[in-house]
């Protein structure tokens, strides 16, 4: 995906997140383009052939939709437009502005030990008091950083492993 379709699938991410009026609603809209976009997954290649006609595919999600009106609306706005492509990646920025409406930020953290449960709720503290928001945090861990610890969150990396220092210092080294 190029840099202008991320800004197109954020800005529909918003548009979409700006129909809702309270956490509650964003929740439930968020749910019902989720649950759309998953069931649609199966067409995906008729939803996106310039071959099938677009009233024949507004036709198949609105029968197929047909609990989910807010999503039929807005796929059908995608469909007009040809961003239909984009549903998956919307879909993912609709998550994350829900995310930030409850305050909440999403975190990789990868350790070459797999951490107790004492190890990854103070992770979670540390980030928190980063971040100022909860942190929901998924647990991975990869041998091959050594030792230390490797964090996603917000965008941002933070690479504290051992792997990534010596890496650092054989650079020193070569200067």
């Amino acid at each position: 995906m190029n840099s202008s379709q991320r800004i197109a699938a954020a800005r529909y991410a918003a548009t979409y997140d700006g129909l809702s009026t309270s956490v509650q609603q964003a929740e439930q809209n968020a749910r019902q383009l989720e649950t759309a976009a998953r069931i649609l997954s199966g067409v995906r290649a008729q939803m996106q052939s310039p071959r099938v006609p677009l009233m024949h595919k507004k036709l198949i999600i609105q029968e197929t939709l047909k609990e989910y009106p807010q999503a039929v609306r807005f796929i059908c706005v995608l469909l007009d437009a040809k961003r239909y492509v984009l549903l998956d990646e919307i879909c993912a920025q609709v998550q994350t502005l829900l995310d930030d409406r409850k305050g909440i930020s999403r975190a990789v953290i990868t350790s070459a030990q797999i951490l107790s449960q004492t190890q990854q709720t103070a992770a979670q503290k540390a980030l928190s008091a980063r971040y100022g928001k909860t942190i929901e945090a998924i647990f991975k861990q990869d041998k091959s950083l050594l030792g230390g610890l490797t964090v996603v969150c917000s965008g941002e990396l933070i690479d504290g492993s051992i792997k990534h220092q010596l890496e650092k210092l054989q650079q020193e080294i070569s200067k």
